[in-house]
């Protein structure tokens, strides 16, 4: 047999041996694409307030058959907001991962910055008979927010004597220090003193002392502001709210609590 023989027939088993090759690829490929299902999730929430930049959703498949362990993920997804709910979310997994007699729910939860504020509270069976549809609807609930604490927080102030407080060139606020010390800002003139906090939520300022500026347009309000706080004899924290009441329970001035970047 001449060399050019053999070299042909070496050529057309490597042909045919590539192409066997890439068939088996193409086919293993195929196998994969057909044991992934995707499943179309929509998430959405009954209040109309838009999540803060950099807000991220996480929805995920999970096993939630044993009553005695964790949950086990079967899939997950995380996307970053943008914009207003409903937020459309699909969900990739095996397909031989969902097991007959087994139970399984979608949940979803909203973090931003660390901190959770939204989460998913019902089951959602993605194969039962309550939503054998498409797309699998999973409604969040607001995450109540924890209580702020008086002491280093810069409170920024919103209401005095009834009225809301008006902003000029500065708003008008107050921080208590770890020390014992209270300093801020009530309009026109700084502030500084000294607060003692009983029992029972009892609170007062005492020593306080200001600045001498003078500016007429808002006098009336930083005289209500420094009452308030001649005045107060306890105070409410409820989230990120603070308010400030007389001896006889009732509301001086509101603050609420503003984090500084």
């Amino acid at each position: 047999m001449s060399k050019k023989v053999i070299f042909s027939a070496v050529a057309l088993s490597s042909v045919l041996l590539g192409a066997c090759s890439n068939t088996v690829e193409q086919s293993q490929e195929t196998q994969v694409e057909q044991q992934m299902k995707s499943m179309q999730v929509q998430v959405l929430y009954k209040d109309r307030s838009l999540q803060p930049p950099g807000s991220m959703l996480t929805v995920s498949l999970s096993d939630v058959s044993k009553m005695d362990a964790p949950a086990e993920v079967v899939a997950t997804q995380t996307i970053e907001l943008n914009g207003a709910p409903p937020y459309e979310v699909t969900l990739n997994y095996p397909s031989d991962s969902i097991k007959d007699r087994m139970r399984y729910s979608v949940s979803a939860k909203i973090m931003h910055d660390g901190q959770l504020r939204y989460i998913s509270t019902r089951n959602n069976d993605p194969f039962g008979t309550t939503q054998n549809v498409s797309p699998i609807k999973v409604m969040l609930e607001r995450v109540a927010k924890p209580n702020e604490p008086l002491v280093n927080t810069y409170w920024k102030a919103t209401t005095v004597a009834g009225n809301t407080v008006e902003v000029k060139q500065r708003e008008p606020q107050i921080t208590l220090h770890a020390d014992g010390r209270v300093s801020g800002f009530l309009s026109c003139n700084q502030v500084t003193g000294s607060y003692v906090k009983g029992q029972h939520f009892g609170l007062r300022f005492n020593s306080l002392a200001s600045t001498k500026k003078m500016c007429f347009e808002l006098m009336e309000q930083e005289q209500q502001l420094n009452n308030a706080l001649v005045n107060t004899f306890s105070y409410h924290i409820k989230g990120d709210m603070l308010t400030l009441k007389d001896e006889q329970g009732e509301k001086l001035a509101t603050f609420k609590a503003v984090h500084m970047k």
